[in-house]
């Protein structure tokens, strides 16, 4: 099957897929204060943040919706005015995703959060990573938590790629369960994916051109490892399957 695929306008410069620029991970805050238990989602939202996304489904299989969050900090100061290359301006606060179990009482536990899996982009050229996927940037789908993240950059950078995260819980605590890669070299058309599950431990890689009527599949075992926790999953865009 041909891959259809859109090749964008060429990047200004090249940059090695390692380093995008604007994900200071290591620089974001913590979203402070956010309460263990709520009776709605707006409860864990501390101060000086707003609730920018919220997402409903059952996470543990007692019938009960529970809630997956999108908080985001509102400092204006981090919105900022660019007169170059890129957009006019963009906003370098950061986000956090609070994971919430409904109670049979009454209102909701919080049994996970993490500070760094949503990149704060630091560049007016780089575009939002929950952007490209709209709606579908963080959904709970039978019994699944899926988080889509996507890079684009209009200079800098011949790279894009988009990542898909799932969790499922086991024994109260969320872990990651598949990870899947589509990236593109603007440039070359160089074409790679790749997609894991770690419950089965398989799995498979395509490289080839976006140009290629077919690219092969290869698949292999991983190791088997303790499934890596949500909380600790650290920078979406530095995430790397074979050193985790």
């Amino acid at each position: 099957m041909k891959f259809c695929f859109l090749i964008l306008a060429p990047a200004m410069l090249h940059a090695n897929s390692a380093s995008f620029a604007g994900d200071h991970v290591d620089e974001q805050p913590r979203a402070a204060s956010i309460p263990l238990k709520s009776p709605a989602a707006k409860g864990f939202v501390p101060g000086g943040w707003y609730l920018e996304k919220s997402v409903e489904g059952d996470l543990n299989g007692d019938g009960r919706t529970d809630l997956a969050l999108i908080i985001r900090q509102n400092d204006p100061k981090l919105v900022i005015d660019n007169d170059g290359l890129g957009r006019d301006q963009y906003d370098g606060n950061p986000r956090t995703i609070v994971v919430a179990l409904k109670q049979s009482g009454g209102g909701y536990l919080r049994i996970a959060q993490n500070d760094q899996i949503i990149p704060v982009i630091g560049s007016a050229t780089i575009d939002d990573p929950i952007d490209y996927a709209g709606d579908g940037s963080l959904t709970i789908i039978k019994g699944v938590l899926r988080l889509r993240l996507g890079f684009w950059a209009s200079a800098g950078t011949w790279d894009m790629f988009n990542r898909t995260f799932s969790f499922r819980l086991k024994e109260a605590r969320l872990g990651l369960i598949g990870y899947d890669n589509y990236y593109v070299h603007r440039g070359s058309g160089e074409l790679k994916t790749v997609s894991i599950n770690y419950l089965t431990r398989r799995k498979k890689t395509e490289n080839g051109s976006i140009e290629d009527g077919h690219v092969p599949e290869v698949w292999s075992k991983i190791s088997r490892k303790p499934l890596i926790l949500f909380d600790d999953i650290g920078g979406g865009f530095d995430f790397d399957p074979d050193k985790n």
